[in-house]
């Protein structure tokens, strides 16, 4: 009888085969980046459609429109501000924003959303007639619509922290000494999670071949927070002021100034720093109506020059 070897046939003989299950836990951190002002609980950015009151109507009896944006910047106030827009269809109204910060992320993809629109913003609040001077817009105040009549005013408004990245934005961007700006370090927090895996593998020839891995338990192990900004993170923040044609010297202002204070920018600051286009009150820019590009403010809020031969002609 003759025999014939098969080295391939006597390999499949000779392997080895153990299998095994083993459970295996990872830690993980994810980083949720967001100001300081963003961790501490506040009341959520509302936003409301308001009618100008007769204090802030023109003179050919027009009485404007805004948005009122006041409160705390969340993770899902960029999808309140879209579902927002998106009721009011085309309208181009001006937002008159007062916030403490928030979410940095959030912030930006608001400014992004403004942007694309081109809406104008101003810090700034609103105020109705029928509300009490300590809450200037109250639920009395408010109509079965969500809108509400209301007078735009600077005095006291405040956008600190993440809320000067939502204010780049705005295509007119305004504030005014009775209102303030201000930025401060950003906080990123980091949540720890340890996740228990089961993973089925088989040693073949002393190699591991895995055969199956599940994910079997997770569990809140803790969190910290970081003002350390790294490279990937900067060059976002870089580029998204960049685009909004803001200098990126407010990065340098941001990173100098502690979580637990706050860097006041002044008026000439804003300007040279372009993160404000002009110096004007909330009330201005609500009142001047559709302005040309790069028309200032107070040329739109003027009435129109009245032509020397018209004015004889109508004597």
């Amino acid at each position: 009888m003759n025999f014939r070897f098969l080295p391939q046939l006597a390999m499949r003989w000779c392997q080895t085969v153990l299998r095994f299950v083993t459970a295996v836990s990872l830690l993980l951190a994810a980083p949720a980046f967001a100001d300081a002002a963003g961790v501490a609980g506040g009341t959520p950015m509302r936003f409301l459609l308001v009618h100008g009151e007769m204090g802030e109507c023109r003179a050919d009896n027009t009485c404007p429109d805004w948005i009122s944006a006041e409160g705390q910047i969340m993770a899902d106030t960029p999808r309140k501000l879209q579902k927002f827009l998106k009721r009011l269809g085309n309208r181009q109204l001006p937002i008159v924003v007062s916030s403490p910060g928030g979410d940095v992320k959030a912030a930006m993809e608001m400014a992004r959303t403004i942007r694309k629109q081109k809406l104008s913003i101003a810090v700034g609040r609103t105020r109705s007639r029928v509300c009490p001077y300590a809450e200037p817009i109250c639920p009395p105040a408010v109509a079965k619509d969500g809108s509400i009549k209301g007078q735009a005013f600077s005095w006291g408004a405040i956008c600190f922290s993440a809320c000067p990245l939502f204010f780049a934005g705005g295509v007119q961007r305004v504030s005014s000494p009775f209102a303030l700006l201000g930025v401060h370090q950003i906080t990123t927090t980091y949540s720890e999670v340890r996740v228990q895996y089961r993973t089925e593998y088989e040693m073949v020839n002393g190699k591991r071949k895995v055969l199956s891995k599940k994910e079997i338990g997770r569990k809140f192990v803790g969190k910290y927070d970081t003002t350390k900004l790294d490279k990937a993170q900067r060059a976002r923040l870089v580029g998204f002021l960049d685009k909004m044609g803001v200098d990126e010297g407010l990065v340098a202002a941001m990173l100098g100034t502690e979580p637990s204070g706050i860097h006041l920018i002044s008026q000439v600051e804003a300007l040279n720093l372009k993160l404000t286009t002009e110096l004007s009150d909330a009330d201005a820019l609500v009142s001047a109506g559709s302005c040309k590009d790069k028309q200032s403010i107070s040329d739109c809020e003027a009435p129109p020059p009245i032509n020397a031969a018209s004015a004889m002609a109508g004597k």
